[in-house]
C-alpha cells in the first residue's frame, strides 16, 4: 500500500504541469437540486420520478437509464434519496424543486460502482456565426438577439445546461467588441479574437449560411446541407441531435471512477483564521473525489489531512484545480504530500 501511495505522489508531480495552465474554476453550485417543470400538484409523483432520473443523469454524466435501474433494483427507492421538495414559481412557470441527499447519493453510486462527476464541470463556448446572405454576418451573443433562431439556441443551451449540469455558454459582446468584430476583413479571423477573450474547456464553432431560397448550410463542428421551409424548427432538431451526444462526451472526461479507491496526504497552506478553517471544510465537502478527510496536524497556518480518494490521480487533480479555491503548489518528486494553497 505504501508503494501505491509513493507512486501516486510521484505521478502528481508529473501531471501538475499539465493542469497548471487549465485552471479557471467553474462550479455547478446547485448540483444536487433539480428544478422539474410541473403542470399541477396532481402530478407531483410523476415530477419526483423525472427529477430523480435527471439527478442520476447529471451526477453520472451518462444519459442512459441503466444507472437509474441499477439504483432502483438495489432496493433503494427514489424518495429515500430526497431531502425535500416544494413547488416554486419561477418567471411565471411552476417547478418542483427537489433537493437530493449528497452523501447518500455518492455512497449509493460507490456501492454500485457508478462513476460520478463533482461540482467542477466543463465549460463549452459556442460560437454561432450567421450569414443570411442579405444582412451583415454576425455572431450570436447571450446579450443580444437578431434572428428568431438566436433565441432558440439560447433557450436550448440554457435548458441542456441546467438539466445536465454543464456550462454551455455564448459570448457577451459590448459595443467595443461589436465594432471590432464588424471591422474584420475577409483575411482576418474574428473567431480567434472572440475565443481569446474566454476561458473554456472546449470550443464549438458552427457557421450557418443561407445559400439561396430555403437552402441552408451548417459548417464547422456540424456539417449539414439541407433545404427547409421551416428553418428555425429544423435547425433546432439538427442542433439537438448534435448537442446531446456532445454533452455526454464532454462530461465523460470529468467522470470519477468510484470503484477505484486510494489515499493521499493533503497539506493546505493559508488557513489563518477560524473562519478560514470552517469555510475550507465546507468547500472540501464539494470535492467528490475526496469522500473522507482525517486531520493529521494543524500548525503554522497549514492543515494536513489523510484523505480517502476516488478515481485516478488525474481526475482528482482536475477536480481540485477546477474548484477555484485551491492552488496546487510545486511538489517535490518524492514528497509525501500534495501541497495546496487556500485562496480567499
Amino acid at each position: 500500500m505504501r508503494q501505491i501511495h509513493n507512486n501516486l505522489i510521484k505521478y502528481l508531480a508529473v501531471v501538475l504541469i499539465i493542469f497548471s495552465n487549465l485552471s479557471f474554476g467553474k462550479e455547478f453550485n446547485e448540483l444536487f437540486t433539480i428544478y422539474q417543470p410541473i403542470e399541477n400538484t396532481s402530478k407531483i409523483e410523476q415530477s419526483i420520478n423525472l427529477s430523480f432520473n435527471n439527478m442520476v443523469y447529471r451526477l453520472s454524466g451518462d444519459n442512459s437509464p441503466s444507472n437509474i435501474w441499477k439504483i432502483i433494483n438495489s432496493g433503494t427507492s427514489r424518495k429515500d434519496l430526497i431531502i425535500s421538495y416544494s413547488v416554486k414559481n419561477i418567471e411565471g412557470l411552476s417547478y418542483l424543486q427537489v433537493k437530493f441527499n449528497q452523501d447518500m447519493l455518492v455512497t449509493k453510486f460507490k456501492e454500485l460502482a457508478i462513476p460520478i462527476i463533482g461540482y467542477s464541470r466543463p465549460v463549452i463556448l459556442f460560437l454561432f456565426e450567421v450569414d443570411s446572405g442579405s444582412d451583415q454576418p454576425y455572431f450570436i451573443s447571450s446579450n443580444k438577439g437578431i434572428h428568431d433562431m438566436d433565441e432558440v439556441f439560447k433557450k436550448m443551451l440554457n435548458t441542456f445546461s441546467k438539466e445536465r449540469g454543464i456550462f454551455l455558454e455564448l459570448p457577451i459582446f459590448d459595443l467595443e467588441d461589436t465594432k471590432k468584430i464588424s471591422s474584420f476583413n475577409i483575411l482576418a479571423d474574428p473567431k480567434s479574437y472572440i475565443a481569446s477573450m474566454y476561458d473554456y474547456h472546449k470550443l464549438v464553432h458552427i457557421k450557418i449560411s443561407n445559400l439561396g431560397l430555403n437552402q441552408w448550410l451548417l459548417s464547422g463542428d456540424i456539417n449539414v446541407n439541407f433545404e427547409s421551409s421551416n428553418f428555425v424548427a429544423d435547425i433546432e432538431e439538427i442542433f439537438s441531435s448534435f448537442l446531446s451526444p456532445f454533452i455526454d462526451e464532454s462530461l465523460a472526461e470529468f467522470q470519477i471512477q468510484t470503484s477505484s479507491e486510494s489515499f493521499a496526504y493533503i497539506s493546505i497552506k493559508g488557513i489563518n483564521t477560524h473562519e478560514d478553517y470552517i469555510e475550507l471544510n465546507k468547500k472540501m465537502t464539494m470535492i467528490l473525489s475526496i469522500p473522507d478527510l482525517e486531520i493529521i496536524s494543524f500548525s503554522d497556518n497549514t492543515i494536513t489531512y489523510k484523505a480517502a480518494t476516488y478515481g485516478s490521480v488525474e481526475s482528482i487533480l482536475k477536480e481540485i484545480e477546477s474548484n477555484g479555491f485551491l492552488d496546487i503548489l510545486v511538489n517535490e518528486e518524492d514528497s509525501d504530500s500534495i501541497n495546496l494553497y487556500y485562496k480567499k
